[in-house]
């Protein structure tokens, strides 16, 4: 850790956080996916129905996840992958909509690059820290 001037400390990763883009959009998600690489992050690109099973491979800490289903889909697939035993952050990518999703860390498509890390950063914050193995053995 470095002290800042202002009292704060900044913290180095030793690697790089581990971003999952998934949605149908394909200029999207490969202009977002290079944006992000040059930034320092490890990003993998998938399709909608290949999101849980690229979660678990790729070890994902932040899953940007576009949506362009009704609500109760997306709602289930964001269920679906927070019951992961490697629950990733996710951060919903909504285009038409007209406001966030309550409950939800969202962001709107398009968002500028320095504005979609910063919601990245936060949302790896936010990631809930996996269950050790005595608490798994309670559910």
């Amino acid at each position: 850790m470095v002290p800042s001037p202002e009292g704060e400390q900044n913290v180095s990763r030793l690697q790089p956080l581990r971003i999952l883009l998934s949605g149908r959009d394909r200029r999207f998600l490969r202009v977002t996916s290079f944006l992000l690489a040059q930034r320092g992050y490890d990003v993998q690109e998938t399709s909608p129905k290949g999101t849980l099973a690229s979660v678990e491979r790729h070890r994902a800490d932040v899953v940007l996840l576009e949506i362009n289903d009704s609500r109760t889909m997306a709602a289930r697939k964001v269920a679906a992958l927070q019951a992961l035993s490697v629950a990733p952050s996710v951060l919903v990518v909504y285009d038409d909509e007209p406001e966030p999703w309550p409950g939800l860390l969202a962001v709107r498509k398009w968002t500028p690059i320095e504005a979609l890390v910063e919601q990245i950063e936060a949302a790896a914050r936010a990631r809930p820290t996996p269950l050790t193995e005595s608490e798994r053995a309670y559910l």
